[in-house]
This record gives structure tokens, C-alpha cells and sequence, in this order.
């Protein structure tokens, strides 16, 4: 019987420590969905207000996202070309 509860023990504590290794490894990813603005990385966007001092703020999908990067009117394309914590950095594109 001692055998029986040693092994049951064992089989628990590798199952357990498996789905918390597997939970760690998706909260680190760097693709892991709590990172979203790394899908936005790439994508082509139209200023509705521009960039002033640096900084602005644009609308993507259902949030909206600070964003740092080079002064630009209003109306003008600019490419995310990465994150910075919850700020998406933006650079212009060529016409």
C-alpha cells in the first residue's frame, strides 16, 4: 500500500509541475497573447491624429495605443516597427 501511495503521489506532482511549466513558458513567449501589440508589428497605419512632440495615440481594433515616433500630420502612413511595454513605435512611409 505504501508503494502504491508513493507512486500516486509522484504521477501527481510530475503531472502538476508539467502544466506549470507549460504555463510559464506561454507567459514568457514573447508571441504569448498578453504581448498583443506584437501583432500589430508591420502593419501600415493611417494618423486620424498626427504625431506631435514625439508621441500620439492611434486606434487599433477594439484599444487604443500610444505611439512614439518621428513628427507627422494628420492623415499621414505610418509602419509599426515595434514595441516599447505598451507603446507601439511607428516610423514614416515613403509615399
Amino acid at each position: 500500500m505504501t508503494w502504491f501511495v508513493i507512486f500516486a503521489v509522484t504521477v501527481f506532482a510530475l503531472y502538476f509541475w508539467r502544466q506549470h511549466r507549460a504555463r510559464t513558458r506561454e507567459r514568457n513567449s514573447p508571441l504569448a497573447s498578453h504581448r498583443s501589440g506584437h501583432s500589430h508589428i508591420g502593419q501600415v497605419i493611417v494618423l486620424e491624429q498626427g504625431i506631435q512632440n514625439g508621441t500620439g495615440r492611434i486606434r487599433l481594433g477594439n484599444r487604443d495605443w500610444p505611439i512614439r515616433g518621428p513628427n507627422l500630420p494628420a492623415g499621414a502612413k505610418a509602419r509599426v516597427t515595434g514595441v516599447d511595454g505598451t507603446v507601439l513605435l511607428v516610423d514614416r512611409v515613403a509615399a
